[in-house]
């Protein structure tokens, strides 16, 4: 008679654990997709929400941003600013032809210089007047600031720079007649660029848009949205104006 082989009780109910724990792990796994996708979609119902009830929205682009149909851009986008240039050398390789084909559409237009720690403001302020000549839009002049480097808020060295900044903004102010605003992530703002120019309109970055002072303009809610123009996704920051119609109008008179 032939022999039957026997296994251990054991080793069948841990074969049987194994599979169950198995597929718990599966299921724990599937539902936690399904609760991240879920938060996920009502996130951005929520972001989008709160974007819809600023009636003035707009786009910073650059020179990674692609090819854009300003014409196109102007059915969705009230305003939209150009990087032009940053520090006493850099200059957008687009800015050029991004304002020379933005003049044709219903839409306003600003550019943007990002502020250096190291060079003089008298350079900065020379090297965006050679760049933009008189192609600086109807919008206030937007200075992007942010730390790098050793140049942060443990810095003692911080309130010179600051001064550099003011200087920077006057020879702006002087020069263009159109006003300034300053860009900054919320820290920079409080630590580095309140202290000189207490006065000054505030264009916050970050994220969030609720919860800001009238003294902040514009909100960057969305640092690495997007446009999508004829199939292709172009790499843009959005942002708001935070006041309604009639505050944009005076914002920008």
């Amino acid at each position: 008679m032939k022999r039957r082989d026997y296994q251990p009780i054991y080793d069948n109910t841990f074969r049987r654990r194994h599979r169950y724990r198995r597929w718990f792990i599966v299921l724990a796994l599937v539902l936690l997709i399904l609760g991240g996708g879920w938060g996920w979609f009502r996130w951005d119902a929520h972001q989008r929400a709160q974007v819809a009830s600023y009636p003035v929205r707009g786009v910073t682009v650059n020179q990674d941003s692609g090819y854009l149909d300003f014409q196109q851009l102007a059915k969705s986008e009230t305003f939209v600013y150009l990087q032009a240039t940053s520090g006493a050398t850099y200059t957008d390789d687009d800015f050029s032809d991004n304002y020379s084909r933005s003049q044709g559409a219903d839409i306003q237009v600003g550019v943007a210089h990002t502020f250096s720690f190291t060079t003089s403001a008298q350079r900065q302020f020379n090297h965006f007047k050679r760049t933009v000549k008189r192609n600086s839009g109807t919008l206030p002049i937007m200075v992007a600031v942010s730390y790098y480097g050793k140049y942060n808020s443990s810095n003692t060295e911080m309130a010179t720079e600051g001064q550099k900044l003011k200087t920077l903004v006057q020879l702006l102010n002087s020069q263009y007649h159109q006003g300034v605003v300053i860009f900054a992530s919320k820290s920079v703002l409080t630590q580095f660029v309140r202290p000189v120019l207490p006065n000054q309109d505030y264009w916050t970055a970050g994220g969030k848009l609720s919860g800001h002072s009238q003294q902040v303009k514009l909100i960057e809610y969305d640092a690495n949205g997007k446009v999508t123009q004829n199939g292709q996704d172009l790499p843009v920051a959005k942002s708001v104006f935070n006041g309604t119609r009639r505050d944009w109008h005076a914002f920008t008179k």
